[in-house]
This record gives structure tokens, C-alpha cells and sequence, in this order.
């Protein structure tokens, strides 16, 4: 059967390297991450070309005109700052050589992982599709607007504007690759899930019956190792998401802000679209459109994260269920069920923003409510002065 899933991986993979994104090489047959030599010249000459280019940029003095011909001075203000920090989130990709070594004994820790279980890629691969179909639509989108802009804009303003874009893909797949991972462990929690479910089904049904010494010790012993293996693998993918967000600190704390602003100036533009239309804000459809793809990337990569919080605290539930057995079992089966579930409550799985900001679904709430207040805001001074 043709392997979809894979090729769009590897595909993601290698538009990553031309983007000057990943700094090493996956070797797909053995399952190996390898510092080739190829690979680290080819992503230090583009990086070094990113940072040339930005450079001659902010040197340069910037014409607005030639890009907001017939927006008002609040559209702009809007609309840069948020270009602007989506532009220097893509400045941490020098951190991506810092922990060059970091992430390459992560990616190939998930890499095994990943072949060990098979499933887990088909039990993601609707959701692999979407995110990278946003991330496809909103890459092409932006080379089109900028194919677009040639007769346009002068060398200086189309530079600019190229920078603008191929950064906001650069980051764009650093995003992805948070997600895909983010979303792998998903799929290993709803495996956990269903083992858990199935040792304690099989406990509350060995508690039901006679307890015949030999038999009864033998099968509690068989499924105290299942509950181990559980406790491993839960720890290793509790590690897993730990050290992802370390690695995105500060890129997630300009992301994250990033946003916020988004959402905002989204909820602005969708008035000032509605007030004044496309001609007046010198907007196009396919700009409209690049707005929707990002506005969605945000959605996919916020719900991931809340969803995989929600698997971590079903895993607390059903080890509640311990309580129906009527009555105990061996020693050792109890110790396990004790032992995994001090596990999670001693060691919570928590998402920060460099640990200031915790990822929750009241935290996330509270930013809606303050996105809306700041909206209205923006829509209110935009109808006293302009």
C-alpha cells in the first residue's frame, strides 16, 4: 500500500532544509540523525544569506506608501508590528545551533520511537494532512503575492517584502515540526490509554475470581510488567515534551505573542474589511486568504497542545477506576498501579511559556477575552479618527 503519509514527512523534511531550517540529516533507512557534512554547509550558507539580507534591510530606509497606498495610519501601525514579530521569531533560529546537539539526540530518540510503533502514523495522518495543507496553501499564497508585487514595488520594496515572507515559512515549519511531534505523542497516549484500559479491565476481572495461588500470582506479575512498561513509556514521552519546550523558550514566547497580536489586528482588519472593502484597504483576495491560512495554523497548533493536555488527565482517570476491584490483588500489581499513578501526580504534564505562561484551556480563555477587549479597543479608536 502507497505510503502517504511518509512521503509527506519526508517531504516536509527536505523543504526544510531548503529553507535553511534543519541543520542536520535524517538518514530514513537506518533511522539515524547525523551531522552530515553537506547538510551543515548548505543551511549555515543560506542562514548567513537570511541575516546578510536582513541586515542591508534595516539599513536601507523603508518606504510604507509603496505597500499601504490607501490604508490609514492605524492600519499600518497594525499590520507591521505584526509582520514585525513573525519576523523576529525567525531571528531565534540562531538557538537552533546552539542545541544543534540537543536536537539531534531528540529527533532521533522520536524517530525510533516512531518506527517502533508503525500505527501511530496512520492514527495521525488526517491530521498530519491538514497541518501541512495549511502550511502548503499559506507558503504558495505568499510566493504569489510576491510574483504579484514585481511590477509593483521597486528592487527595495520587493526584497523586503521576500524577507518578510520567507521568514514567516521559516517559522511556519518550525511550527509544524512542534506540532508533528506534539502530535506524535498524542497518538502514543491514546495507545497508553487503550493498554490502560485493557490491564485494568483485566485486573477487575482477576479480582473477581478465586485467587488460586499459582495461576493468580503468575497473571498479576504478567500484568504489574505491562503497568511498568506503561510508566516507562509515559515518563519518556512526558520527557519528550519537556525538552520540546525548553528548545522553543523564546521562540515560543514571541510566537505565542505573535498571537495575540494576530488575533487582534485579525479581528480589526475583519472590521475595517467590512467597513471600508478590499479596494480601499489596498488588500487582495489572496492576501485575505494568506490572513485565513495563518489565523487556521494558529488554531491547529493551540488545540493540539490542549488536546494532548486533556489525553494527560484521562490517564489520571482511569487509573481512578483502581477502586472497583472487589478485592486486592498480588502485592506487586498494587505496588505498579501505586507507583504509576504517584508518577503523574507527582509529575504533572505542564506546557509554560519559558515558564511564565502556562498553555491551559482557562488560560487560553482568559487571552480570547483580552483579545476581544483589545479589539474593541482598536475598532473604537479607529471609528473617533478615521
Amino acid at each position: 500500500m502507497f505510503d502517504w503519509v511518509g512521503l509527506l514527512l519526508k517531504t516536509a523534511y527536505y523543504y526544510g532544509q531548503i529553507i535553511g531550517l534543519c541543520n542536520f540529516k535524517i538518514d530514513w533507512q537506518r533511522g539515524r540523525v547525523v551531522a552530515a557534512q553537506r547538510s551543515i554547509i548548505f543551511a549555515i550558507a543560506i542562514n548567513v544569506l537570511i541575516c546578510m539580507v536582513v541586515l542591508l534591510q534595516i539599513t536601507k530606509k523603508f518606504n510604507l506608501d509603496a505597500y499601504f497606498s490607501r490604508a490609514n495610519q492605524q492600519h499600518q501601525y497594525v499590520i507591521i508590528v505584526m509582520v514585525s514579530l513573525r519576523m523576529a521569531s525567525v531571528s531565534t533560529i540562531l538557538n537552533r545551533w546552539r542545541q544543534r546537539a540537543q536536537r539531534m539526540r531528540m529527533a532521533e530518540f522520536v524517530f525510533r520511537l516512531f518506527l517502533k510503533k508503525p500505527q501511530v502514523k496512520q492514527m495521525s495522518r488526517w491530521a498530519i494532512l491538514v497541518k501541512l495543507s495549511v502550511a502548503v496553501v499559506s507558503d504558495f499564497l505568499q510566493m504569489a503575492i510576491s510574483i504579484d508585487s514585481v511590477g509593483r514595488l521597486g528592487s527595495k520594496q520587493f526584497v523586503g517584502m521576500v524577507l518578510a515572507f520567507w521568514m514567516s515559512a521559516i517559522i511556519n515549519m518550525a511550527l509544524s515540526q512542534y506540532y508533528l511531534i506534539i502530535l506524535f505523542v498524542r497518538a502514543y497516549y491514546h495507545l497508553l490509554k487503550t493498554k490502560l484500559r485493557q490491564v485494568i479491565h483485566e485486573s477487575q476481572m482477576l479480582s473477581e475470581t478465586y485467587p488460586r495461588r499459582g495461576a493468580f500470582m503468575t497473571k498479576c506479575c504478567f500484568l504489574a510488567d505491562r503497568i511498568d512498561n506503561i510508566a516507562k513509556l509515559q515518563n519518556e514521552l512526558q520527557s519528550i515534551v519537556t525538552q520540546l519546550n525548553q528548545m522553543f523558550d523564546l521562540q515560543g514566547m514571541m510566537v505565542y505573542v505573535g498571537y495575540y497580536i494576530f488575533f487582534t489586528s485579525t479581528n480589526y482588519i475583519t472590521y475595517s474589511l467590512a467597513k471600508n472593502g478590499l479596494e480601499q484597504l489596498h488588500l487582495t483576495v489572496r492576501a485575505v486568504t494568506l490572513g485565513f491560512s495563518w489565523w487556521m495554523d494558529a488554531i491547529l497548533n493551540l488545540f493540539v497542545i490542549l488536546n494532548l493536555l486533556d489525553d494527560h488527565k484521562e490517564l489520571e482517570r482511569l487509573l481512578e477506576d483502581r477502586t472497583l476491584f472487589t478485592s486486592a490483588l498480588d502485592v506487586r500489581l498494587e505496588q505498579s498501579f501505586e507507583s504509576l499513578q504517584l508518577q503523574l501526580a507527582r509529575n504533572p504534564l505542564k506546557i509554560n511559556i519559558m515558564g511564565m505562561f502556562p498553555i491551559t484551556r482557562g488560560s487560553t480563555a482568559a487571552m480570547c477575552a483580552s483579545i476581544i477587549v483589545n479589539s474593541i479597543f482598536l475598532i473604537q479608536f479607529d471609528m473617533e479618527f478615521f
